[in-house]
């Protein structure tokens, strides 16, 4: 009877201790904003523990109008001002990164229909010292007409390969529906993942040269579109596609190889 009550405490004792701890960032995040709140002085918290809070600039805001936001309390807003955007100053771990990914949600209003403006950056890595904006991978923008997702990865800047959106290259979004994006940098493939799933692939150079230069989220002298978005993560590693997958439910997991007993992290929210 004693073994059984003690056998039957240790089970208690190791499910609290699991259930309870508090979640974890995955270590090989550069960044992760969750655009729950604004602090003061207009910025967002990036969520990594490294500093690298964000600047709400230009007319971006943080919004919590409940279809605006995907997940917690509030979502970033590129609205209206073609400017609009958030900034991260340039460190260390982005200058320097190779293989990497992207993962965020994203909700577009409407289009502009503006023949002027048919390009509009959803994010980007700039060079401050190049007026033109150059810059390096990463770079995803939202074009119009065709509502897809195009990218920059060469070090000229060149938008290259070909539309992509929900089924594929040459589809498009619909509006005012969220939708899961996520871009895996792995060697000499760039792959894109829409909702968890594979839509396309693209050749590209195998390394990149970062430097010194700024990240936006927003902020473009075009505006094809508006756009909300949410749980905004830039890793410096390649995210497996089960990871990916798992991302797009809203599950971050890392396995610990180094332990005899395989550990397995939730690493931030789950999915609602």
């Amino acid at each position: 009877m004693k073994a059984f009550i003690w056998f039957s405490f240790l089970i208690t004792f190791v499910a609290v201790t699991v259930y309870s701890a508090p979640a974890a960032i995955d270590p090989e995040m550069l960044l992760y904003f969750s655009f729950d709140e604004q602090l003061d002085g207009r910025k967002v918290e990036d969520l990594t523990g490294g500093g690298n809070d964000g600047k709400l600039k230009l007319g971006a805001k943080i919004t919590n109008e409940p279809e605006e936001v995907y997940k917690g309390a509030g979502a970033l807003k590129i609205f209206n001002n073609i400017s609009a955007q958030v900034l991260v100053e340039s460190f260390k771990e982005m200058e320097t990164y190779k293989d990497n990914t992207y993962t965020f949600w994203i909700y577009i209003y409407g289009v502009r229909n503006d023949p002027c403006c048919a390009v509009e950056s959803i994010f980007k890595k700039a060079n401050v010292l190049d007026a033109a904006d150059k810059g390096s991978a990463p770079g995803v923008f939202l074009t119009d007409p065709g509502l897809s997702l195009v990218y920059k990865f060469t070090d000229q800047g060149a938008i290259e390969g070909d539309p992509v959106g929900p089924g594929g290259k040459g589809l498009q979004f619909e509006l005012k529906k969220w939708y899961h994006i996520a871009g895996v940098k792995q060697a000499t493939s760039l792959i894109i993942y829409i909702d968890g799933k594979e839509e396309a692939r693209y050749k590209v150079q195998r390394d990149f040269v970062q430097g010194k230069g700024h990240l936006r989220i927003g902020g473009t002298r075009q505006r094809a579109a508006s756009f909300a978005m949410d749980e905004f993560g830039l890793y410096n590693r390649a995210l497996t596609e089960k990871e990916v997958a798992l991302d797009a439910k809203g599950v971050f997991l890392s396995v610990e190889p180094e332990t005899k007993l395989t550990t397995t992290w939730g690493y931030l929210k789950t999915g609602r």
